[in-house]
């Protein structure tokens, strides 16, 4: 049996990486759980075992891409808990390649998972939220706020997400709703495990002031501090050790 009066959060991509960390903090402020993901692989089950010791967690097979996924992982939300508190679109992946070299068929579903699902995931989730006065957390990154090598594609889609955050920020403020925007640096997850040792010695020695790389953890508290606190919208808040604001 639920509690109905437990927080509800959808995170979208929220079984790995950042998400998988937010997921984390969340529960651990008693924050009733759905998760959103392609697969439901064994590290998938390990960790749905772990946030249902603390809390309770659903998850809800389904494609970012896919705008029909956005009203079928509300309608499960709702089916299971009854209310939909916090909405965390978390999905995405990189994509590489210049203007000349990145195919259509990347750059269309670049708009798909990064730009079309957290507006189609906010509209369907809009009553729910604006019952609750809840708050949406869009997932940008560093590569939105300047200029990144051989990404087009994904630098176009994380910009985005800031104005798109105002945009909804201030339409629906009025209602109650909450959204903000987080942008990471170069955080320790599977997006970065192709980075080569040298890459990485040039991060930490030339491009990041506090020398070391990001955790998942260290979003996740900056990422429930946006979500939880009730006079904060229309924000963007970079997570970064600094990378962003360097001169040179």
């Amino acid at each position: 049996m639920t509690d109905s009066s437990r927080p509800v959060a959808i995170i979208t991509g929220g079984t790995r990486g950042i998400g998988a960390a937010i997921a984390r903090a969340l529960a651990a402020r008693g924050v009733d759980l759905v998760l959103s993901g392609r697969h439901r692989d064994e590290p998938v089950e390990k960790l749905m075992r772990e946030l249902g010791a603390i809390t309770g967690v659903l998850f809800h097979a389904g494609d970012a891409a896919d705008p029909a996924s956005a009203p079928a992982v509300v309608d499960a939300a709702l089916a299971r808990f009854g209310r939909v508190d916090y909405l965390v679109p978390s999905a995405g992946g990189a994509v590489p390649g210049t203007a000349l070299t990145v195919t259509p068929e990347a750059w269309d579903n670049a708009f798909r998972v990064h730009v079309h699902a957290p507006f189609h995931l906010f509209r369907a989730a809009h009553a729910s939220l604006a019952k609750q006065g809840g708050a949406m957390l869009l997932i940008s990154s560093v590569a939105g706020l300047r200029g990144c090598p051989s990404t087009v594609a994904y630098q176009t889609v994380k910009g985005a997400l800031p104005q798109m955050g105002r945009a909804l920020a201030r339409d629906h403020g009025h209602e109650g709703i909450r959204i903000n925007t987080i942008c990471p640096g170069i955080i320790e997850t599977r997006f970065h495990d192709a980075m080569t040792p040298e890459a990485r010695a040039n991060n930490l020695a030339n491009r990041i002031p506090l020398q070391r790389l990001g955790l998942p953890e260290q979003v996740a508290t900056a990422a429930v501090e946006l979500l939880t606190n009730e006079f904060i919208t229309g924000e963007t808040l970079v997570v970064d050790g600094g990378m962003s604001m360097r001169m040179v």
